[in-house]
């Protein structure tokens, strides 16, 4: 390949870029890479080099605080769990059975206009399920308890 090197340097018609291409000791594959941002290294391509990336200060901004976010039932949430009540919704308290007969029914809170109850007959497992409506009036379970429900304020 030198000589036909050393023929090209003596010819007149070989310009300048072709001689550098073919004396370079890579060639064109180098020159591809290179304008890809790569370097041969070793027979492989290696990864690209970083560049410097300029950043400028922003100023960082408080979070703000969720009691500014909130609204609705959720703010009423937490503006109990505040107060320190940790169950607004009543949820832990079980309610026991009253005497259950139908002038003296178990009350039953709802701040809605019904509510699924639950209710643990005596040789049962498993509770007996029942819908207590508003405006019904007392509700009879299957093992002869009676149900009412009772308008309570929202949280």
């Amino acid at each position: 390949m030198s000589s036909y090197i050393s023929r090209l340097l003596k010819a007149q018609s070989a310009s300048k870029r072709l001689i550098s291409n073919l004396t370079q000791r890579d060639g064109k594959l180098s020159s591809l890479l290179r304008r890809l941002g790569l370097q041969l290294q070793g027979g492989a391509a290696a990864a690209p080099q970083q560049r410097p990336i300029s950043t400028t200060q922003v100023q960082k901004s408080a979070l703000i605080a969720d009691d500014q976010l909130v609204t609705g039932i959720q703010k009423r949430e937490m503006l109990l769990a505040k107060q320190g009540c940790e169950d607004p919704w009543g949820f832990t308290k079980v309610i026991r059975r009253g005497s259950g007969r139908e002038n003296d029914p178990t009350v039953v809170p709802s701040a809605f206009d019904a509510r699924l109850v639950g209710c643990l007959c005596l040789d049962d497992r498993l509770p007996k399920w029942m819908w207590i409506e508003k405006d019904e009036g007392p509700k009879r379970c299957e093992c002869g308890h009676y149900f009412i429900l009772k308008n309570v304020p929202p949280v």
